[in-house]
């Protein structure tokens, strides 16, 4: 059973109209303003004008044009549009040699240059806080550079952000704030690498930081061979005025000139806590962006009586919608005050009962307040800038969630109180001496992140347990509501702050079940991942897809030994068809199942035994150089040689190889195992891959974990007899690592990872390597299905 039938886009995004010819859409910024998309890209190398795009819903775009012809636009890098006070002020690197500002009236342009050059390298972003300060960040050798700004073209002293560094050069960031938190994109690797990757981090502090990475970085990448090379990001409010989606491009080869050929993705992100996850990143059918419930424009002559009641008064007058939102909402106005007295309405039940966000231009201020039984009710005010201009177009966003109502002038949290007092409603208008210029005018019936609740999650990918479909007995289904939890309070379901930052699910009684929206990309096994808390007793589960039962298993955490407070552990794997599902989680005994997440990831579960697993390696799984020896491959001395083989569909299985050290060994070499992403390219972080390394030297084993980056996770001391021809295996079973050698039954290592990766490739790799020779691999399969 479908959960809806919608319509469909799939990455990357089909050439633009006049996009630049053998180049494409690299670095892709998107302005959102006044209801529609501005994309602007990076220009081909030699060539004159910065190109822009507008759209409605982030997926169809027309052309509009060049937005600036100045010649010093010559081959602009990442350029950036931000609105302030009824200016569109853009930014940009030409050639990467330093940044220039330019001023338009118009987000389409013509832009004029307001600045000389102003240096700071390339990937120039502006952000704006709440308290109206600004801030440029660009790409740097050791991180992300911060610099306080005191204006659109001000800048002072910049400084590394600490935080943000992906191993070296480290480019196209960008802040946005959400519930208070500053979250930063940004990204690194070699534009030409496959292992070209956003991550993420989180401040609560300051725009400037200090930021912490969470653990579920890098946030976006792909090194599939039709779908790689993701980078560069912005990050724009969906059509539905709640979601977001992060704009990026892949990598499509070299143009002739030299330059990548890049092409423009979107997918959706969604929050927990602090914790942000990218829905993909996709490259098959995913729902195109929802759009509010109620759109309209007023900028016109006349006013849709269908959609709109209009009542004039001596010196002003009132709109209202004839449409009303639900309890939950974000409703968006965009209109020019001018000098007089405006209100937005919203909760409106009848012209004595209402709320309102009140802009009084002459003193400088926004008032929120209600209208009861006719009597007029402040409640909060914000003082605004004496700067602002009201003669320009100004956006109020007024966000009614669970326990918050938000007032936003134009993107800047200005009021913040109890949502006790507002209610659902119709929206509007009121005004008094003077008629404004009313623009787009909109509501959803989502707010502070309840439309990631709806999202239909891809799989493979990771679903947040919190991020279950909203309504009871259609998401949930508790048997004794709680009134305890820390999220959703409203559902009655048991929420949890988790320790990081985000928050866990838990059902309590058997028969309680949430229920999820899930976009599944091919037919096929999925293995079914949970993050539960360590040390919990078994839990038995159903996982029901489409209503119907798919699969019983044990959620069992009590195996886990380590400190780490939650363990992700493999509960086994169920049938899913392609398309869009509903997938709901039950508990099927009386021990509570408490989980953060699930991730479901495609498998190959058939039993298999395949000898010299190199042999059949191709070119492309060759990198480094490599000697044929009598016992298998050793690694030039100044080499960092890698050699791949196998599926990356692979989970539990057993490795044998053979290693022989001379007499005189020096560097390490050994096995690669449960490896995916794997890139190589000559001016990229060394350890460019995701998966594990178990290296032998001259006195010690030592296993690695790569993530693009690399962390040491256990050494013993270790010794082989020069010369000697020895065995060393390797079982990778779940969450568990064991090494055994010389033939012995008990592991010389092992190793538990609370957050380990399940499945992958096998190889070796040889990192400065002299006297080490490792043997081809043997690769067995071990079972792993738990269904009950």
């Amino acid at each position: 059973m479908e959960i809806y039938k919608i319509q469909t886009y799939a990455n990357p995004l089909p050439s633009l109209e006049e996009e630049w010819e053998d180049y494409g859409n690299g670095d892709p910024y998107v302005l959102r303003h006044d209801g529609r998309y501005y994309l602007y890209v990076s220009t081909k190398d030699h060539r004159t004008g910065i190109k822009a795009w507008v759209s409605d819903d982030l997926v169809n775009w027309r052309y509009s044009g060049l937005v600036t012809e100045d010649p010093v636009s010559t081959g602009a890098y990442a350029p950036e549009v931000i609105y302030w006070n009824g200016w569109f002020y853009l930014y940009t690197s030409p050639a990467g040699r330093g940044h220039y500002v330019f001023r338009s009236e118009s987000p389409t342009g013509p832009f004029e240059r307001i600045s000389e050059n102003v240096g700071m390298s390339i990937d120039g972003s502006v952000f704006i806080d709440d308290d109206g300060s600004w801030l440029f960040t660009h790409a740097g050798s050791s991180g992300i550079v911060g610099v306080p700004m005191n204006g659109p073209a001000g800048f002072g002293v910049g400084q590394t952000i600490p935080g943000p560094y992906l191993g070296h050069w480290t480019e196209g960031s960008m802040i946005i704030k959400r519930n208070g938190t500053y979250y930063m994109t940004y990204t690194g690797n070699h534009v030409f690498s496959k292992g070209y990757r956003i991550n993420y981090a989180v401040s609560h502090d300051s725009p400037l930081g200090p930021y912490t990475v969470p653990a579920n970085n890098p946030l976006v990448i792909s090194t599939k061979p039709d779908f790689y090379g993701l980078g560069h990001s912005s990050t724009v409010l969906g059509p539905d005025l709640d979601s977001y989606y992060l704009v990026y491009h892949n990598l499509a080869g070299r143009s002739q000139e030299g330059p990548p050929v890049r092409r423009m993705n979107i997918d959706r992100l969604v929050f927990n806590g602090d914790r942000m996850e990218i829905l993909g990143p996709t490259n098959y059918d995913q729902p195109v962006p929802r759009g509010p419930a109620f759109a309209d424009r007023l900028d016109g002559a006349d006013i849709d009586e269908a959609r709109w009641e209009a009542e004039k008064t001596a010196g002003g007058g009132r709109i209202i919608s004839k449409k009303g939102t639900g309890p939950i909402y974000t409703a968006e106005y965009n209109l020019v005050p001018h000098q007089e007295r405006a209100a937005v309405l919203f909760a409106y039940q009848n012209s004595n009962q209402y709320a309102f966000a009140e802009m009084e231009p002459k003193e400088n201020k926004l008032s929120l307040g209600t209208m009861e039984d006719g009597s007029r009710k402040v409640l909060a005010e914000a003082k605004i800038p004496q700067d602002t201009d009201w003669s320009r177009l100004h956006t109020i966003r007024v966000e009614r969630g669970e326990d918050r109502l938000r007032v936003y002038l134009n993107s800047l949290l200005v009021l913040d109180e109890s949502a006790d007092a507002f209610g659902p409603g119709k929206i509007g208008y009121l005004y008094e001496n003077g008629v404004p210029d009313f623009s787009y005018t909109a509501f959803s019936n989502q707010a502070s992140g309840s439309s990631d609740f709806e999202a239909a999650k891809p799989l493979p990918g990771r679903i947040e347990a919190v991020h279950y479909l909203s309504g009871e007995g259609r998401g949930f289904s508790v048997r004794h509501p709680s009134d305890a939890g820390a999220w959703r309070r409203s559902d009655g379901t048991m929420i949890k702050p988790a320790g990081d930052g985000s928050y866990s699910a838990a059902l309590t009684e058997k028969g309680d079940w949430l229920r999820y929206a899930v976009n599944v990309s091919q037919s096929g096994t999925y293995a079914l991942d949970l993050t539960v808390k360590s040390g919990a007793d078994p839990s038995a589960i159903k996982v029901l897809v489409d209503k119907k039962e798919a699969g019983s298993f044990e959620a069992d955490g009590s195996d886990y030994s380590g400190s780490e407070p939650w363990v992700k552990i493999r509960v086994g794997s169920l049938e899913l068809e392609k398309g869009l599902h509903s997938l709901t989680i039950q508990l099927d005994s009386g021990q509570t199942l408490e989980w953060t997440s699930m991730d479901f990831e495609l498998v190959n579960e058939e039993n298999f035994k395949i000898e010299g697993v190199l042999e059949q390696a191709s070119a492309e799984d060759i990198h480094g150089e490599w000697v044929t020896t009598d016992g298998g491959y050793a690694g030039a001395p100044d080499s960092d040689a890698k050699m791949y083989g196998g599926s990356p569909l692979w989970t539990d299985y057993r490795i044998r190889t053979t290693v022989k050290l001379g007499n005189d060994p020096s560097g390490q070499a050994g096995v690669l195992f449960r490896v995916t992403n794997e890139s190589e390219f000559r001016d990229q972080v060394s350890d460019s891959l995701m998966g594990y390394f178990l290296a032998v030297s001259a006195t010690k084993l030592e296993l690695y974990k790569h993530n693009y980056d690399s962390e040491l996770l256990q050494s013993v001391k270790f010794s082989l007899e020069p010369n000697e021809l020895a065995s060393l295996s390797i079982e990778a079973v779940r969450g568990t690592i064991r090494v055994y050698a010389l033939g012995g039954n008990e592991p010389v290592l092992t190793f538990e990872d609370p957050w380990a990766f399940m499945q992958g490739r096998v190889g070796i790799r040889s990192v400065h390597a002299e006297q080490i020779e490792l043997g081809d691999i043997t690769v067995e399969s071990i079972g792993n299905k738990q269904k009950r």
